[in-house]
């Protein structure tokens, strides 16, 4: 599990649009946020983002930078990222590889049987009223975390969400990132 004041792992890949990403090249500029969110389609999820697209710019201006990691299909984020702007990097982690190098865990036992019961109907019916078209929901029992990683590659901050529905306060983040 990472901890603080531990190293970051490494982290590359090619976010839904842009160039590849590669947490030691964006760490030159400065503190970058690692953040895990479950499936886009989710509340949670979308206003975690808000919360995330309001420090963006400051992020963007005074620190190395942000960069999501979704556990959603890529054809989910493909549609997901330009529908609601979302200009930081986003990764798609198909194999769940990245989640477990930094430690995020999913929902257990009542809850993660909860969550996997409900009808598919359902979920392509919440995810036409929330996007405008049914598309495939993936690892709903991701939990949401973030992580500030200092320039030297030190973990600096960390908060794990206990429940899908946790929400980021975007504030602790970029305070994490400045301090």
């Amino acid at each position: 599990m990472i901890t603080v004041g531990g190293s970051a792992p490494e982290l590359v890949g090619q976010p839904v649009f842009g160039l590849p990403f590669n947490l030691a090249t964006v760490r030159a500029r400065g503190a970058v946020a690692v953040v895990f969110l479950a499936s886009l389609t989710t509340r949670a999820t979308q206003e975690n983002l808000q919360r995330l697209t309001g420090i963006w710019p400051r992020i963007d201006s005074e620190a190395g930078g942000m960069v999501l990691i979704t556990r959603s299909p890529l054809e989910s984020a493909r549609d997901f990222v330009p529908r609601h702007h979302v200009l930081f990097p986003v990764l798609v982690d198909d194999s769940g590889e990245a989640s477990a190098a930094w430690g995020v865990g999913k929902v257990g036992g009542l809850a993660a049987t909860l969550l996997r019961a409900r009808p598919a109907f359902l979920k392509n019916a919440l995810s036409v009223w929330r996007n405008g078209q049914a598309l495939p929901e993936a690892h709903t029992d991701q939990l949401p975390a973030s992580f500030a990683v200092t320039r030297e590659g030190l973990v600096s901050w960390a908060w794990r969400g206990t429940s899908v529905n946790d929400r980021l306060d975007a504030e602790a983040v970029w305070a994490a990132m400045r301090g």
